[in-house]
């Protein structure tokens, strides 16, 4: 991380104003930017607080809009979700292997991220905005989803549906070798998207 005026959460905030402008990312404008566990509902405050464009800078140019998706709000909407509900008690029962909590995540991680981007597309977003890069979309506690999905799959699922906004994710996890590991499991590169240098850490906002 550079020692000098900057942090990791402002360079996220620049980044995406960058791509918003135009920038082209390796695929499509997405950026990605570790967060400490512990600071991660602070930094969703903070994001929500700067999308409005309220004391937060870089101010936000007016060419520039700027929409924070809930993934904990979205998920107990998803079918997935009611899914998990529904087999929690009589998977418990059974004995054999796979135990009933790997068969539930097996499911989950199958179908979650195809269904919250789904949603995204759906509900939350117009046709315009999933064509516009200067539309910012901030994909806020990612954390609430540990372990049925992952920030590879919700970026690969946008990638495969062709969304053209630019996709910001505070990413709950730790940087190691350059890698980003989510909630200490396996590391890995986060391709198509940008990657902030560093961690973002509660000093970076203050």
């Amino acid at each position: 991380m550079s020692q000098g005026s900057s942090s990791p959460y402002r360079e996220f905030k620049e980044k995406l104003q960058t791509f918003a402008q135009g920038q082209h990312g390796i695929r499509n404008p997405f950026v990605i930017a570790a967060v400490d566990p512990t600071v991660e509902h602070r930094v969703t405050e903070r994001l929500e607080t700067w999308s409005a464009g309220q004391a937060e800078s870089p101010e936000i140019p007016s060419d520039i809009t700027v929409q924070p998706i809930w993934l904990d709000e979205l998920l107990p909407r998803t079918d997935v979700y009611e899914l998990l509900v529904d087999l929690g008690a009589p998977l418990a029962e059974l004995g054999d292997e796979p135990s009933p909590g790997e068969r539930i995540e097996a499911t989950m991680q199958d179908r979650l991220a195809d269904e919250l981007v789904q949603r995204m597309i759906e509900r939350e977003l117009d046709e315009a905005q999933l064509e516009d890069q200067s539309h910012v979309v901030l994909l806020l506690n990612l954390g609430s989803l540990y372990p049925f999905t992952r920030a590879s799959e919700l970026l690969d699922e946008l990638d495969r549906r062709n969304v053209k906004s630019t996709i910001g994710i505070p990413f709950p996890g730790d940087v190691v070798g350059g890698k980003l590991s989510f909630f200490g499991g396996e590391s890995r590169h986060y391709y198509p998207a940008h990657q902030i240098d560093g961690q973002i850490q509660g000093v970076h906002l203050q």
